[in-house]
């Protein structure tokens, strides 16, 4: 085994463990809000928060790092997909660390005052739409480091951006759009 092949293993491993983590805790979230399970819904919210710096930035984190070794050590950074895949990455670590990681912190807030309230569960909800795009955002990341498209696969590439962009119409418009209650706790 090379160095290459190990630092490969060690990104991939990292990377389930990041997007397996937050596609358990979607999928958990949309069957408690399907379910109308107010309680379970806002304890499955509140464990982001616990999860976040224990879970997922640990593994993004060394995803990244592992990711710019591996095209260190193979490739460099001058392939498209490379210039893709972080930034995909950028991508969601906005959305993590200014979108998610606030209003799972207020969810954990609110319903620590006031337990499983109107207000937990809307904003949960609004966090659980916007994790939605974010992990379609994540999938594509993972489709672009497995075909690894350059400019000339423009079908590959415009196939990305039209699931992109109908996440966010999906996912993302509807929670711009609403109007938003104030959120003091």
């Amino acid at each position: 085994m090379d160095l290459y092949s190990l630092v490969k293993f060690l990104h991939i491993s990292s990377a389930i463990v990041w997007i397996g983590a937050g596609v358990g805790l979607v999928i958990l979230g949309v069957a408690a809000d399907r379910q109308r399970d107010r309680e379970g819904f806002v304890r499955i919210i509140r464990n982001v928060g616990f999860l976040a710096p224990r879970v997922f930035v640990p593994s993004s984190l060394a995803t990244l790092v592992l990711g710019i070794v591996a095209a260190w050590i193979g490739w460099g950074f001058a392939p498209l997909w490379t210039i893709l895949g972080l930034a995909g990455f950028a991508a969601t670590f906005v959305t993590g660390n200014f979108l998610l990681g606030p209003r799972a912190m207020r969810v954990e807030k609110i319903a620590a005052a006031e337990g499983a309230s109107d207000r937990a569960w809307a904003l949960g909800r609004e966090l659980l739409t916007i994790a939605k795009f974010d992990y379609v955002m994540l999938f594509m990341v993972v489709a672009d480091m497995v075909f690894k498209p350059t400019p000339a696969d423009w079908g590959v590439l415009a196939a990305m951006a039209v699931i992109i962009v109908a996440a966010a119409i999906a996912f993302i418009m509807p929670v711009v759009r609403q109007p938003r209650a104030p959120v003091t706790a």
